[in-house]
Order: C-alpha cells, then structure tokens, then sequence
C-alpha cells in the first residue's frame, strides 16, 4: 500500500489523468445504456409488432419509403412528428417505433416522444439493420 501511495504522490499528474479517464469511461458508459433503454433489434421489433401491436413510424424520405420498408409501416417525417402531435394520437395507447436509415435520427426523435408520454422506441440500426438481419420489407 505504502508503494502505491508513493508513485500516487510521485506522478500526480499520470494519476490524475487515469482518474479523469476512468470518470469520462464511466459517464460514455451510462449514457449508452441509457440510450439503448429505449432501442430495440429488429427481433424485438417483431415481437413488439406481433404480440402488442406495435405502430412502426418510418421518418425516411418518401423515396426511400417506397424502396423498402417494414410491412405495415407508415411514412412521416419527422417535422410532421415534432410539429403535429394530432398524428400521433391515434398510437398513445401502444408502443411506437421509430425507424430512420441508420438509427441516429430515430433515436433524437425517441427521445422528445418519451418526454411527451408516448411508449416509444427506435430500431437500432435502422433500415439498414433489418435489412441486413434480411427480414422482410414490402416494395413499392
């Protein structure tokens, strides 16, 4: 014990970076768990879809809408959602999730509709990631 003391005290400034790094690891830690709190895998969303009829908001381009989307989805974009609460509505009483490209985008937009009271969620990964976990998509 005497040994750590004495390099704490010898190297102040290597400990205390050490001490920083571990802080700043703690806090990117929590912040990505509480961001996956609310997103879920296209396995997920399956479930979420078969066994509580959950409403899949997809805020891609119209364009890439009608390329591919998840059976069943519907199209809005995402200023409609922030902006138009009144099309929301319809899905307080259910889980709602949100699908953008990639993710990123669905997760902002996830995050203002659980402010607001709804049971939302995002896909993680996006479209890209049901597609890649080659689940079905319905073209247009």
């Amino acid at each position: 014990m005497q040994d750590v003391l004495t390099f704490l005290s010898n190297h102040a400034t290597l400990s205390g970076s050490i001490a920083i790094l571990v802080v700043l690891l703690l806090i990117v830690e929590f912040m990505r768990a509480k961001r996956n709190n609310f997103s879920v895998s296209p396995t997920q969303l399956t479930q979420l879809i078969n066994h509580q009829n959950a409403a899949v908001i997809d805020i891609r381009s119209n364009e890439l809408y009608r390329k591919a989307h998840i059976i069943g989805a519907h199209s809005l974009q995402s200023k409609e959602l922030i902006d138009n609460s009144k099309k929301l509505e319809k899905f307080k009483n259910k889980p709602l999730v949100i699908i953008c490209g990639t993710g990123m985008e669905s997760q902002k937009i996830t995050t203002q509709l659980l402010k607001r009271g709804y049971n939302a969620y995002a896909l993680a990964g996006g479209m890209r990631a049901w597609s890649d976990a080659a689940m079905p998509v319905v073209k247009e």
